[in-house]
């Protein structure tokens, strides 16, 4: 008898420690409406597709000289070639997509490429920025890119920013293969993406890609071009009766988006 006692406990205990680490794991804003299957909207989204994209700023380490001019700025320049724009061109593997409400991603005709030359081996990067930081919607899980290289030996990272203003380096990976290949990485869970309130989610940007070099790698002429940046995200975001009654006060203007906060990053 006290046997059966003794797991009748132990079972109720185990459904209780369960009970408490779901609570933990799923814990969503509670609602006099509960939550439906929608809770799981896992989606794939193109936020940029380069089809019509303003010029990218592009930056290096080192800097190139731009005193002087003739046989002293040739002489001292430490970046003789350096140059970002947008070009015809697509990975013929790559589909795109069917639909999407903002268009990105339905056409497949232009890439971004950069190119580059240093003149002395080492540690030398390559700063790509956007000409606006780009809004990862959603709670960001993952990120792609189709990337082309030339054999050249970089490594790529991109930058993204949260809702407090810290930055976080996220690692693509070696580049130094020849063609088209789809890149991705994922969005580590400790980097914050929600609070407590409504609206919850709270969402990231992307800053800048970063292409750095194998300190063995040769100084050469270098090319690289990107296509189709894709975002895999949980879009489901709690809704309730009276969610915008807020909108009639001037303090709520512009409080539903993340607006991109002051550079935080360090190299």
């Amino acid at each position: 008898m006290k046997r059966r006692y003794f797991k009748i406990i132990m079972f109720i205990l185990s459904l209780s420690i369960f009970g408490l680490l779901v609570t933990t794991v799923y814990s969503q804003l509670i609602t006099n409406v509960p939550p439906d299957i929608s809770i799981d909207e896992i989606k794939a989204l193109v936020v940029e597709d380069f089809e019509s994209s303003p010029t990218w700023v592009v930056e290096t380490e080192p800097k190139p000289y731009t005193k002087g001019g003739g046989d002293e700025k040739a002489k001292k320049n430490p970046v003789p070639v350096l140059e970002i724009k947008i070009v015809d061109g697509a990975p013929s593997d790559m589909k795109p997509q069917e639909w999407q409400a903002d268009n990105k991603g339905t056409k497949k005709d232009k890439v971004l490429g950069v190119n580059f030359r240093f003149k002395y081996p080492g540690h030398n990067t390559v700063k790509m920025t956007p000409p606006e930081p780009i809004n990862l919607p959603g709670r960001a899980r993952g990120l792609s890119i189709w990337v082309h290289g030339r054999g050249n030996k970089y490594y790529l990272e991109c930058w993204v920013k949260d809702y407090e203003g810290s930055t976080h380096i996220l690692k693509f990976g070696e580049v130094g293969f020849v063609g088209w290949r789809p890149m991705s990485v994922e969005i580590p869970e400790f980097i914050p993406q929600a609070v407590d309130s409504y609206p919850s989610t709270k969402t990231l940007t992307l800053e800048k890609f970063v292409l750095r070099s194998d300190p063995r790698e040769r100084v050469t002429n270098v090319f690289f071009f990107f296509d189709q940046l894709k975002v895999l995200t949980q879009t489901y975001e709690v809704n309730f009766d009276g969610s915008g009654l807020e909108d009639s006060f001037e303090s709520s203007k512009g409080t539903r988006e993340t607006k991109p906060a002051p550079a935080g990053g360090t190299e």
